[in-house]
């Protein structure tokens, strides 16, 4: 395969301006077409138009597949409703629900309207599942082999069902539609060509039924370390396979939403530098505005307690400090948890192994920052008393303890009110934290007023 430094967006503008239409048809036979996507979706709409018309149909579709989502649905809009066939027939099921689940609800009904009926009652029942279900994210081109075939029928099945299936690396074993086995091609042909495969088949299988939550799939796929696992219905009958890459898409998905829900934001589909700056104030204003109002809690307190402020007005040099690290506290115990969570398996029934675990942590990094903050004070502000050196020092021990718990325990409570952990995470965590920090503070500084 040639070297893709070699090509460039330049290159692909001059084939497009002079209609090189065999050229372009080279290009994308010569060289990766990941790469090449890449290229495509620089170039404006009309070059890239013009791109989908001239490529074969098997190229086109698999070019659309590596394209960003806005892309997708500008070109949806432009494209004939044969040029749309041409493409989702050559497209597998799992990459067509990817980008069909996005589009506004006018663009699915041109798609629905252009393809087969055959391809539209697959598409249609692939819908109808539940978003982030197994079902949602299966790939029903897989390669299914008949129960009472021998080793040589299987290979033949296998060689017919090599241009729909999207990997030929397992066929799926089937007795009047129920899944009763799995094999790997590599087993096929090592065996002996006139044995029953139902004799070499793997009876000893996992599988996932449509209805699952996909992080189920994903948990099997990891323990097990598959590539593949086929989804069953409540019949147990064989409807598709999710693949280690379908696997990967979601966990991304998975990833970034929770990233934007412990940010403290409404998670937005898409890219970032493909969204726009309207979407996305509209994901950040809402939590904003929760918290803000959350903080007046903190000004309440500071207020009610202002008279010990003009008492002591030392009291105010530490209040950021013991605020901003109460809420790095209970964050950093809150991802630790929903991390073991999502990787371990950590649920409410860990609950005290949880809290002592952090407990233990928090007395450990409380007496250190005790110490730490005590030595700081003394050496660098000289001027500030000794029993508010105490307080503060004091508060910052009791607030890394209480802090720390707080972000252990919550994500767990949070699973028990059928809340995702996430949510308790950063900004939410943070602002509990503040206020425990400051009522501490100015319970400790009372006696010493």
């Amino acid at each position: 395969m040639a070297d893709i430094m070699e090509v460039n967006q330049t290159l692909l503008v001059e084939l497009i301006d002079k209609h090189q239409v065999k050229k372009i048809r080279e290009l994308f036979d010569d060289y990766n077409i990941v790469d090449l996507a890449e290229i495509v979706g620089e170039l404006t709409l009309a070059e890239a138009l013009f791109v989908f018309k001239v490529l074969r149909k098997n190229k086109s579709g698999e070019l659309f597949s590596y394209l960003q989502l806005t892309k997708q649905e500008k070109l949806i809009e432009l494209l004939t409703s044969d040029e749309i066939k041409g493409i989702l027939d050559n497209l597998y099921s799992d990459d067509i629900m990817e980008f069909m689940e996005e589009l506004p609800p006018i663009l699915v009904k041109k798609i629905l309207a252009s393809v087969s009926k055959e391809k539209r009652d697959v598409i249609n029942n692939l819908l109808l599942y539940k978003e982030d279900s197994c079902g949602s994210i299966m790939n029903i081109d897989y390669v299914e082999l008949d129960s009472n075939a021998t080793i040589a029928q299987a290979m033949e099945s296998i060689k017919k069902q090599r241009n729909i299936a999207e990997s030929i690396s397992y066929g799926y074993v089937v007795y009047m539609g129920k899944l009763v086995g799995i094999i790997s091609l590599r087993d096929i042909i090592l065996a002996p060509e006139d044995a029953k495969l139902s004799d070499e088949m793997d009876t000893d299988f996992v599988s996932v039924m449509t209805n699952q939550d996909q992080n189920e799939a994903i948990d099997l796929i990891k323990k097990y370390d598959l590539t593949m696992i086929p989804v069953v219905d409540e019949m147990y009958e064989l409807v598709g396979v999710i693949t280690v890459d379908d696997v990967i898409d979601a966990m991304e998905e998975e990833d970034t939403e929770d990233i934007h829900k412990m940010a403290a934001m409404r998670p937005i589909e898409g890219s970032y530098m493909e969204t726009s700056p309207l979407k996305i104030s509209f994901s950040r204003l809402p939590w904003l505005l929760i918290l803000m109002v959350s903080a007046a809690v903190s000004e309440v307190i500071i207020t009610k307690n202002s008279n010990l402020i003009v008492a002591l007005p030392a009291l105010s040099y530490f209040i950021p400090m013991l605020m901003d690290t109460a809420g790095d506290a209970g964050s950093q115990s809150a991802a630790m948890v929903i991390r073991g969570m999502v990787v371990d398996g950590i649920g409410l029934r860990d609950f005290f192994t949880v809290f002592w675990k952090e407990l233990r942590v928090a007395l450990i990094c409380g007496l250190a920052m005790f110490t730490a903050n005590f030595i700081r004070v003394l050496l660098t502000m000289p001027s500030v008393d000794m029993q508010i050196n105490i307080v503060s020092s004091l508060t910052l021990c009791f607030i890394i303890v209480i802090a720390k718990l707080i972000g252990g325990i919550l994500p767990l409570l949070a699973s028990l009110i059928k809340m995702d952990p996430a949510v308790m995470a950063a900004p939410l965590i943070a602002t509990a934290c503040d206020a425990v920090s400051l009522t501490l503070y100015f319970l400790l500084a009372s006696f010493v007023v």
